[in-house]
């Protein structure tokens, strides 16, 4: 063979060339760049994962008709299905050079695994599993429940039985270069990824796990309460507790009680990392007496303010511990019962509920001796209330409360000793590195059998305008060199993990709020936290805390539900298919809902299920109606399979009602709160029926231009659902061309602190109990509706007048405006049946800040019409005031604020201003008299005012003028 013959053969062989003649040499991997870049653009096409770089690193022949290529790792971070690899392998032959001439196609791989290695099954709806390869039996039977409440309902098709591992991100932590107490993440788009993370898992993804049966345990504090109280039968501290340092309970015993033998012991109000309270006390034990106790431990505590309250108990675990010890938390609404597996999980904080305790010594938790005989059960700590932080660092603790702090110092206050938390040089770094130590700890050494851990993350980065950076999920496919976890199961199931939560994840969000979502890659990396858990891990980068495009969303209560229902059925959907067992999707809440008179004393709610079209399984079997009186907490429920219920009320006292339904997968989420009342001393006759028209939660207004973006709370501070934990201060840069210097500047996006650790009161839906009481002091009877019952054709409501809440309600536009805008103030079908209502001779008061800049051309002239309203101004006033009387103006953590409420003039035929705001005399209040009916159009939420005596006075002059009293109404304000 000639040289040149040689070099032309060489040419020929480039690019795509599969030419493998025995003669000839093996292409090079380079050669073979052209079809991966082609490769890269086809399976962003089929993925929607759009990865910037995949290399063939090698390229082996063998035989003299077969290449085997070797791509990068960024091919294993594409998720992969069977009928994937065989697209694949099509795709790369279509790109085969027709020079290749006899030489097949071999094997694929990456990052050390043969591309089918990585192949997982497709997440389906239809509650069954595919028959997995890699499955394992249920070990749902053999290891029992670890906490159960008793009475509860169970949820064979959920997550019953199943053990978690779950923590937020990351959280205050000690930096020893600075001797400063700081944020391990930025202050940008008024939150920090420390309290970002808890906005999503707190008040959402833990309670969603929790209604379909699963046990929750946190390396982080999970009660942003920050009050403590610790009750123990060893002595406390002696120093002063004043501020807020914790409080002591007191512990009392009857029966036959004995030592345990080493406990917990509250010995310092601040600790070093030399301490371990669960080391520095004792515990106490009594021999079980079968269904009988006759030994008890009481702990009691005295409240300092009504709130809600974490309980946690500690325990002993012995070799004779008794799987069923009996707990009893006596609290507001009543007492609720736990049996709890005490061979499990003993020298640490054990979570049994959240409860509401009232002010003072009435709240307790007892543990009796109930028990097969031959055992024993333990008694130890009991812990109400999250705290503040009690961990010393440089002479000091965080102060902020236990939730904001980083995973590093909860678990050391919760029995974890050095050897799971002080394996590094820095807080910093033993913060997220301990939690995969502690992890391994609770499954192995508290033999708590822990099916899967996931941390949720938030992460950086900037794109380009509208686009987002999407989602993230990371695994770890080896560990130590090990492909398998210590007791032998595959870690692939952790790939799976990933590819089903994200999967879900990104399609709810593009089905929901934006279909160009990005979906990031299945990345295997060697990271702390899901590599070191010793169970199927994940973390899950869910967006970019850093990116506007992204937190336009992220800031959005209703995006946060959806991304937790997502990453809810992405773990039942694992474990489906893990276990090979089926599984039933949790309902979403009822909706339609409403309270009505049938009679002189009862009432009869009704409602309608909720459809979810992506999960066929998620279909209502039954529901609980809860019933709290006056000023009371919701009792625990009676259950109906049907839609509606009828109840009873006594005279005097208000009622308030919400609706779960289940399935036998789990509880949804509760509806809004409806309420109904009879005064003991009518005023007359007539019924009040309040429409809830305020069901708008929504991220804060923004600004956005090429040059100048940001969120604008003084335009609109956003609804919170119920209330906001993660808001932390408000932008201050705006400008986009400032790029990020380090944590304390950030740039672009930039935010204050000072407002961190404290929260934001937002829709609780729960203001026809506002309203309603207001009414019956006046003496009228009431029945409240949603929006949807009261616009329902089918729902006949007899009442003399309609006091419609419409609080914050405004159009709001999602995200970047890929899905119509929602929340209108006045949409068609509820326009429609005022005008019927007021047709009938039904009287209208209305309330709601956005009740006239809301309106579009049409809608306007409805109002003006019906109302006898026209814009004035959208933003009338800014200093909480209208007449004498003040209303919430600024956040905080009572009641939601009203920034800027519409100014109104008086447009109709006869109609006048009523109240005006004082700093710019517009009218904040407009009569109207129709004829044969009267409306009141008032700008300022009725709920939304500072003073009880206000709202009664405001309804009460609406109602007296309702009545014919007067040309116009009048009140006295203070």
């Amino acid at each position: 063979m000639t040289p040149t013959f040689s070099r032309t053969l060489l040419v020929a062989l480039t690019l795509f060339s599969g030419i493998c003649a025995a003669s000839a040499a093996t292409p090079r991997a380079r050669d073979f760049q052209p079809m991966c870049d082609s490769l890269r653009t086809l399976l962003r096409e089929r993925t929607g994962v759009d990865q910037k770089d995949l290399k063939m690193t090698r390229v082996r022949a063998r035989g003299n008709s077969v290449l085997d290529l070797y791509f990068s790792s960024e091919l294993s971070y594409y998720p992969w299905h069977e009928d994937d690899i065989r697209w694949f392998r099509t795709e790369i032959l279509n790109l085969w050079d027709d020079a290749a001439g006899t030489c097949r196609l071999g094997r694929i791989f990456t990052n050390r695994y043969e591309l089918p290695q990585l192949v997982l099954p497709v997440a389906g709806n239809d509650g069954k599993p595919s028959g997995y390869d890699r499955s394992i039996p249920d070990p749902r039977e053999d290891n029992g429940h670890f906490v159960t409440r008793e009475g509860a309902r169970r949820f064979p098709l959920g997550l019953d039985g199943r053990n978690i591992a779950l923590w937020q991100s990351h959280g205050r932590y000690y930096d020893e270069a600075s001797d400063c107490w700081l944020w391990q993440r930025a202050c940008l788009h008024r939150t920090v990824e420390d309290m970002f993370s808890p906005s999503f898992v707190l008040p959402f993804l833990i309670p969603m796990l929790e209604n379909s049966g699963a046990y929750i345990l946190t390396p982080r504090e999970r009660d942003t309460q920050w009050r403590e109280i610790i009750a123990d039968n060893d002595p406390a501290f002696k120093d002063e507790r004043t501020d807020k340092m914790r409080r002591s309970g007191r512990y009392s015993e009857s029966g036959r009680w004995k030592d345990a033998g080493e406990g917990f012991a509250d010995f310092k109000s601040a600790y070093t990392f030399s301490d371990n309270p669960f080391t520095a006390g004792t515990a106490r034990m009594a021999e079980c007496n079968g269904s009988r106790a006759n030994a008890r431990a009481v702990w009691t505590a005295e409240i300092e303010e009504r709130g809600s309250y974490a309980v946690y108990v500690s325990w002993k675990t012995l070799e004779n511990s008794s799987d069923s010890a009996h707990y009893t938390v006596n609290h507001l609404g009543g007492s609720t019962e736990f049996i709890v597996n005490q061979k499990r999980g003993g020298g640490t904080w054990i979570y049994l509920g959240t409860f509401e305790f009232p002010e003072g010594d009435k709240c307790s938790v007892m543990l009796d001796n109930r028990g097969p005989e031959g055992s024993v059960v333990t008694a130890d700590a009991v812990k109400i209330g999250g705290g503040m932080g009690k961990l010393e660092r440089g002479g000091r603790t965080s102060g902020v409360a236990s939730w904001e702090e980083g995973a590093h110092y909860w678990m050391q206050w919760a029995g974890a000793d050095s050897t799971v938390t002080r394996n590094w040089d820095t807080d910093y770094t033993n913060d997220f590195a301990a939690r995969g130590r502690w992890t391994v700890m609770m499954n192995e050494q508290k033999s708590i059998p822990i099916d899967l851990s996931l941390a949720f993350h938030t992460d950086a980065g900037l794109a380009q305008a509208d686009s987002t950076i999407g989602t993230l999920a990371i695994y770890t496919l080896r560990c130590d060199g090990e492909r398998e976890f210590s007791d032998g199961r595959d870690r692939i199931i952790s790939r799976l993990l990933c590819d089903y939560v994200q999967t879900q994840v990104v399609e709810d969000i593009r089905a929901s709020f934006d279909s160009t979502w990005a979906r990031r890659g299945l990345w295997d990396k060697s990271y702390s936290e899901s590599r070191t858990t010793g169970v199927p891990a994940m973390i899950l980068e869910l967006m970019s805390h850093q990116n506007l495009a992204d937190m336009k969303y992220g800031l959005d209560p209703s995006f946060r539900f959806t991304v937790c229902r997502a990453v809810y059925k992405g773990i039942l959907k694992t474990l489906s298919e893990y276990y090979g067992c089926d599984y039933t999707v949790q309902p979403l809440p009822v909706h339609a809902f409403s309270v009505r008179f049938i009679g002189d004393d009862r009432v009869r709610l009704e409602w309608k299920p909720t459809e979810d079209p992506a999960e066929p399984t998620a279909v209502s079997s039954g529901y609980t109606v809860y019933t709290r009186v006056d000023d009371g907490c919701f009792d625990a429920g009676t259950d109906t399979d049907a839609t509606w219920i009828e109840l009873p009320l006594r005279p005097g006292h208000l009622y308030s009602f919400k609706v779960e339904a289940f399935n036998a997968g789990g509880r949804s989420f509760p509806s809004e709160i409806l309420s109904a009342g009879i005064p003991d001393h009518r005023s007359d006759g007539r019924t009040i029926l309040i429409v809830n028209n305020f069901d708008r939660v929504s991220s804060p207004e923004w600004v956005d231009t090429p040059e100048f973006a940001g969120f604008v709370a003084r335009m609109d501070s956003g609804v919170p659902y119920i209330r906001d934990i993660g808001f932390v201060g408000e932008n201050y840069e705006f400008d986009r061309s400032v790029g990020f210097i380090d944590n304390d500047y950030p740039g672009f996006g930039a935010s204050y602190s000072d407002y961190a650790g404290r929260f934001v009161a937002g829709n609780t839906f729960d203001f026809p109990s506002v309203h309603g009481k207001a009414l019956m002091q006046l003496g009228y009877s009431f029945c409240s509706a949603s929006k949807a019952a009261f616009c329902d054709s089918t729902m006949t409501f007899d009442a003399f007048a309609l006091d419609l809440i419409c609080g914050k309600q405004r159009r709001t536009k999602i995200g970047r405006g890929a899905v119509p805008d929602r929340f209108e103030v006045f949409p068609d079908e509820l326009c429609d049946a005022l005008a019927e209502f007021a047709g009938k001779g039904g009287c209208i008061f209305i309330s709601g800040s956005n009740i006239a800049s809301d309106c579009d051309e049409s809608t306007a002239a409805f109002t003006k019409s019906l109302f006898g309203y026209s814009l004035a101004t959208p933003d009338a006033g800014r200093y909480g005031k209208i007449g004498d009387m003040e209303y919430s103006s600024k956040i905080n953590p009572e009641i939601y604020c009203v920034e800027s409420p519409d100014g109104l003039k008086a447009a109709g035929h006869d109609s006048g201003i009523w109240i005006t705001f004082p700093d710019s005399h517009l009218g904040a209040a407009v009569w109207n008299d129709g004829g044969n009916f009267r409306t009141v159009s008032l700008t300022v939420p009725l709920e939304a005012f500072l003073s009880e005596t206000d709202r009664t006075s405001v309804l009460g002059a609406v109602m007296r003028w309702f009545s014919g009293e007067g040309s116009s109404p009048t009140c006295t304000t203070r």
